[in-house]
């Protein structure tokens, strides 16, 4: 494939924070990139956030 016909070697928009396109008004609360923040937690912290799984009980015939 010729590296002229191949769009995805363009250069990526989202590696540089440059705001809004031109007439567009910025609606993020705050300008920073959305990174995301990971904490590490116990493992027992991590299985109270799920819920307890239902088991159903059958009745004997």
């Amino acid at each position: 494939m010729k590296s002229i016909n191949n769009r995805r070697r363009i250069h990526d928009r989202r590696e540089q924070e440059l705001g809004p396109p031109k007439g567009w008004s910025e609606r993020r609360k705050s300008v920073e990139r959305r990174l995301p923040v990971v904490d590490e937690i116990p493992f027992s912290e991590w299985l109270a956030r799920f819920p307890e799984p239902v088991v159903k009980v059958r009745e004997a015939d």
